[in-house]
């Protein structure tokens, strides 16, 4: 059997050793005709470093007499381009790049890189310790002996990043000093490619935002950013019908792809795209902990995935106190989906605190995509896996400040009352919760901010998916709260009704929100994603919760 590629960016060693392989080379001509000189953004384990691995593989002289062996079964091997194996090939990762004394480490890394190159190509060149010198001396010597240079650079901005998060004084520094080794390298690369005769012929680069590009050079002046280009929205990721076949080679249920839509799919990173693809590393290590025994892992969430968005807090931070940006993730968190004008290609990472570009970069993190085009671009939240990480990014960041405090053993208690005997006591547990957190009241305006604070408490909550604004029988309910585990019971969906603190509080008027949600649940009751859950003889829950403000006036079940 051929053995799961999860985690897995060498090209060579996935041919070599018998791994499973989803064909992208058809992509290598199109990039080709893309321009000489191109950026390519994609959020983090959708399989960039692999794709820079096969442009290493395919382009390289080095490679030349191996090119039967890596290729013959792939598209392109069949129908190879002018370039191949044509070029000396110059890789850099920026992604293993120490943050600490991060000047130091990223020219020595550079110079390593360097001198391996001299070394595989046997090249008669003496290196110094200056950066821009040593890029010089292997530019003149590969120009002088008219031989044709690609640079490829994966995870540009990865350590650059990390450092921004860590300390935005040191990120300043390193995009701001014009003696930084890091600033220097990519205004090299510019001259470059501007001079006559250069035998800089091709560069690739990946990343995840354009932040730093934007932050060192003033944007990706030097060449084309593809990465919202309609004709490389599958170049990473794997589509639905990919997906497909690899079941279907390992004897996966087609049942299971339902779920997995659920989970890992869902995105688009091209307007006027239709269909949809899944994040590469998601499925594939669903697809790894799933052959083993016929059975869906313990934990949905690949850990590896949730760390990636564990130390974003610092996005809705200023000056240690939530700002405008919480309030976006909060109420994007209540809607499931944004509006945003355009997505914003060349921005600050020092100008975060802007809407339009906070909105853009969560777009390029991959915890929003595209939905639709209307007069606004539409942004949603693409599927569960990225909804309780932007939950527990809300939850840990509330936890953290004290804005919310909960037991979570306290909680799972309450919640399994729910689950196994339909015990509407925990909606009244976690309003109680949110009205003794005093702080909160400054965050609750309306009753979306009350219906993300039960999305973001159900993150915690591992027995339940809980989906907001989910169509049901032509209607949006509020919540709706399905099993996510064989032993639940019961199901729920749940109207919440708002009153403001400023208006009278009647009981006529609590009377007239709860028949105003009567009608919508009896409606969304009929639908058959709802049916679907009843036929397997789980209870349905018709909840209705009332505010006023932060305090719960009312909790029944109609």
């Amino acid at each position: 059997m051929q053995k799961i590629p999860y985690g897995l960016s060498d090209y060579k060693r996935l041919k070599e050793e018998n791994y499973y392989f989803i064909d992208k080379t058809s992509y290598i001509k199109e990039l080709e005709d893309a321009g000489s000189f191109l950026m390519f953004l994609r959020p983090r384990r959708f399989g960039k470093s692999l794709l820079i691995s096969m442009l290493h593989y395919y382009y390289d002289i080095h490679y030349k007499d191996r090119f039967d062996e890596l290729f013959s079964d792939t598209y392109v091997g069949k129908h190879p381009t002018d370039e191949v194996n044509s070029f000396y090939i110059l890789k850099f990762d920026f992604s293993g790049i120490s943050i600490d004394d991060v000047n130091e480490r990223f020219r020595f890394y550079v110079n390593i890189t360097f001198e391996n190159f001299i070394k595989k190509y046997n090249l008669d060149i003496q290196l110094g310790e200056n950066i821009k010198d040593n890029f010089y001396k292997i530019f003149g010597f590969l120009k002088n002996n008219q031989i044709s240079l690609y640079i490829l650079i994966d995870e540009y901005d990865h350590f650059a990043n990390r450092l921004l998060i860590q300390e935005s004084t040191n990120y300043e520094e390193l995009i701001t000093d014009k003696t930084a080794f890091y600033k220097e390298f990519f205004t090299m690369l510019k001259s470059a490619t501007a001079e006559e005769n250069s035998p800089l012929k091709r560069i690739f680069i990946t990343g995840v935002t354009p932040m730093t590009m934007y932050d060192v050079t003033s944007g990706f002046n030097i060449g084309s950013n593809i990465s919202i280009k309609k004709e490389f929205n599958d170049m990473v990721g794997i589509t639905t019908d990919e997906v497909k076949d690899m079941f279907n080679h390992y004897n996966i249920s087609n049942d299971v792809l339902t779920d997995t839509r659920k989970w890992y799919n869902n995105y688009i990173f091209s307007k006027g795209t239709k269909h949809t693809i899944f994040n590469t590393d998601m499925i594939l290590y669903f697809t790894k902990e799933y052959i083993p025994n016929n059975t869906y892992p313990d934990e949905m969430i690949d850990i590896n995935v949730r760390s990636d968005y564990s130390k974003l807090r610092h996005l809705i931070y200023t000056n240690k106190k939530l700002n405008g940006n919480f309030d976006t993730l909060r109420d994007l968190l209540s809607n499931n989906e944004t509006s945003i004008p355009y997505l914003v290609q060349d921005f600050s990472a020092l100008n975060l605190s802007e809407e339009l570009n906070f909105k853009s970069l969560l777009f390029y993190l991959g915890l929003v995509t595209i939905k639709t085009q209307e007069l606004d671009l539409i942004l949603q939240i693409p599927n569960e896996t990225i909804k309780r990480i932007d939950s527990e990014f809300v939850a840990t960041s509330l936890l953290a400040e004290n804005i919310l405090t909960i037991d979570t053993a306290e909680l799972n208690k309450e919640a399994k009352e729910f689950a196994l005997k339909g015990d509407i006591n925990l909606f009244s547990f976690l309003a109680k919760k949110i009205e003794n957190s005093s702080s909160i009241r400054d965050y609750i305006e309306k009753e979306s901010h009350i219906k993300a604070m039960y999305i973001t408490y159900f993150s915690l909550i591992p027995y339940f998916i809980t989906r907001s604004e989910a169509e049901l029988n032509k209607g949006f309910a509020d919540l709706f709260i399905t099993p996510f585990n064989p032993y639940v019971k019961y199901f729920a969906i749940v109207e919440l009704k708002y009153i403001k603190r400023d208006t009278k509080l009647t009981k006529e008027l609590i009377q007239d929100k709860l028949t105003q949600a009567k009608v919508q649940l009896d409606k969304y009751e009929d639908d058959e994603l709802v049916t679907t859950y009843t036929n397997k003889g789980i209870l349905l829950k018709k909840v209705v919760l009332v505010f006023y403000g932060w305090e719960l006036v009312s909790s029944k079940v109609l």
